[in-house]
């Protein structure tokens, strides 16, 4: 497989991890319930009776089975990871460098587009200024005034959008760059189960390959 199936896969067995844990976290799939019904304590003659009551509806898989499949899991993203990793020592640049260098120039280049949006303004807030002074009897007395605020864009615009189009055309430069190796580098790996059917059907096909009866 590429490198892109392979983090596909990696996302697949972290969702199957997740997924066969939430069934083991469930109490009707890791119980058997029953019920003793003392009938005799209530009526001389009336059977007593033990009734099964779990909930077989929800409990598809034995949990000793669930548990030995996500252990299998562990074990499959262990060798997965192993496997990548020697891929990506093959290539020619720091994937992972590459693409956290890369999701920060998009964030800077994000923060300069928002920049580059300020405009140089001025205007005029009446009355919003508030003073006090002593009046000629000694009293302090209110007064209003008008209030200018100028604000300036302290950077050149021009140049501002130039970094923005140097990072955008850098940015999506090494994007062809990532894009490409994903698609190249070989891993040697190969998933052991089906990948087309839903969670459950994993681990029915698990269970059924490695404890048939």
């Amino acid at each position: 497989m590429n490198l892109k199936e392979a983090f596909q896969v990696q996302n697949i067995i972290n969702d199957l991890f997740d997924h066969a844990k939430s069934y083991l976290m469930e109490t009707n799939n890791v119980v058997t319930v029953k019920e003793k019904h003392f009938r005799s304590k209530a009526v001389d003659g009336q059977p007593d009776e033990e009734i099964d009551v779990t909930d077989f509806n929800s409990k598809k898989f034995p949990a000793e089975y669930v548990i030995e499949f996500i252990i299998r899991l562990i074990d499959e993203r262990e060798k997965l990871a192993h496997a990548i990793r020697s891929a990506k020592s093959n290539m020619d640049f720091d994937l992972d460098a590459a693409v956290d260098s890369n999701k920060k120039r998009h964030s800077l280049a994000e923060a300069l587009d928002w920049m580059a949006r300020l405009q140089s303004t001025h205007t005029i807030h009446k009355n919003l200024g508030r003073g006090y002074v002593f009046n000629k009897e000694g009293n302090q007395t209110e007064y209003r005034y008008d209030i200018e605020r100028i604000q300036t864009i302290d950077f050149d615009r021009n140049k501002l959008r130039k970094r923005i189009k140097d990072l955008y055309l850098k940015a999506d430069k090494i994007s062809n760059d990532i894009d490409a190796a994903l698609i190249h580098t070989q891993v040697d790996y190969v998933f052991p189960f089906d990948t087309h059917g839903d969670n459950d059907s994993i681990i029915e096909d698990y269970i059924n390959l490695n404890h048939k009866s």
